[in-house]
Parts: structure tokens; sequence; C-alpha cells
């Protein structure tokens, strides 16, 4: 799975289930990236 970095900015992918930290920084606050595709919802 794939997050970004909320220090360095740098994407970051996780190899093991518990490793929440950066591998360029160490900085252990990360966002999971989300995809660019907004998703259509029908509100009737």
């Amino acid at each position: 799975m794939s997050y970004v970095c909320m220090h360095c900015h740098k994407e970051t992918k996780t190899l093991e289930k518990n490793a929440v930290r950066c591998q360029y920084c160490g900085f252990r606050a990360l966002a999971k990236k989300r995809s660019s595709i907004a998703k259509e919802i029908s509100t009737d």
C-alpha cells in the first residue's frame, strides 16, 4: 500500500503491517494516497 509522508511529501510503500515510518526522513505521520478518480453517487 502506498502512503505519502506529511513532513517531506515523498511517497513511501510499507512492506510490514506495523511499519509506520517514512523511509526517507523517519517522520511517523503518513497519509494514505488516494486515487484522483472522482466517484459519481446517485442521490435518488
